[in-house]
C-alpha cells in the first residue's frame, strides 16, 4: 500500500458509499446510535429491550449470510490462540508475565480479597514468574537468542519451561475468571 495520508483519509470517507449494502449497514448503525442516544435521555426499558433485540437480529443476519466465512475466521482465531499458548513467541510470553505481575501486585495491594484467594493467586503467579526467570537464566546460560522462536523450541529444557509456564498462566486466568464470576454473583445475591 503506497497510499498517502490524504488518499487514506479519502478512501476511509468514501468507503461507506462504495455499494448499496454498505449504505444500508451505515444507515442501520446510525439508527442504532440515535436510539442509544435517545435512550440515554429517556432511560426506557422498552427501548433497551428493543435495541438489544435489534442488535441480536442484525448480527444474526450477518452470521446467517456470512456463516462459512465467519466459521473460517473463528477457526483461524482459535488456531492462532492455541499456537500462541502452545508455541508462544517471546513477545506473547513476556505479555503473560506482565499480566501475571499485575495480578500479583493487585493481589498484594487489595485488602478485601479472601485469604484463600490470595494464597491461590500467590501460588500461581509465583510459579509462573519463577518459570519465566528460570527461562531467561537458562537462555542466557546457553547463549541463546530469544528473538528467534526456533531457539526456544529446539532446546528441550526451554520448551518444557515455556509449556508448563503457559499451563500455569492458563490455570491462573481460569481461576481468576471463575473467582470473579462467583464473587460478582455472591455480591448480587447478598445485595438482594
Amino acid at each position: 500500500m503506497d497510499l498517502s495520508i490524504i488518499e487514506q483519509i479519502m478512501t476511509f470517507i468514501t468507503l461507506p458509499f462504495q455499494s448499496f449494502l454498505t449504505i444500508e449497514i451505515l444507515l442501520i448503525f446510525i439508527i442504532l446510535y440515535i436510539f442509544l442516544l435517545y435512550n440515554e435521555k429517556r432511560q426506557s426499558k422498552k427501548v433497551k429491550v428493543t435495541l438489544t433485540a435489534l442488535i441480536i437480529f442484525f448480527f444474526s443476519l450477518l452470521v446467517f449470510y456470512f456463516s462459512d466465512d465467519i466459521i473460517n475466521v473463528l477457526s483461524e482465531i482459535i488456531k492462532t490462540i492455541m499456537r500462541c499458548f502452545y508455541f508462544p513467541n517471546i513477545v506473547f510470553y513476556i505479555l503473560t508475565v506482565i499480566i501475571s505481575l499485575i495480578i500479583l501486585i493487585y493481589t498484594v495491594l487489595k485488602e478485601r480479597l479472601t485469604r484463600l484467594n490470595k494464597i491461590i493467586t500467590y501460588t500461581f503467579t509465583i510459579i509462573h514468574l519463577f518459570l519465566f526467570t528460570n527461562f531467561i537464566s537458562l537462555a542466557i546460560t546457553n547463549n541463546l537468542s530469544l528473538i528467534d522462536s526456533t531457539n526456544i523450541y529446539q532446546h528441550d529444557q526451554l520448551f518444557v519451561i515455556v509449556l508448563f509456564s503457559q499451563i500455569i498462566f492458563i490455570l491462573l486466568i481460569i481461576y481468576k475468571l471463575i473467582y470473579h464470576f462467583c464473587y460478582i454473583r455472591h455480591e448480587k445475591l447478598k445485595n438482594k
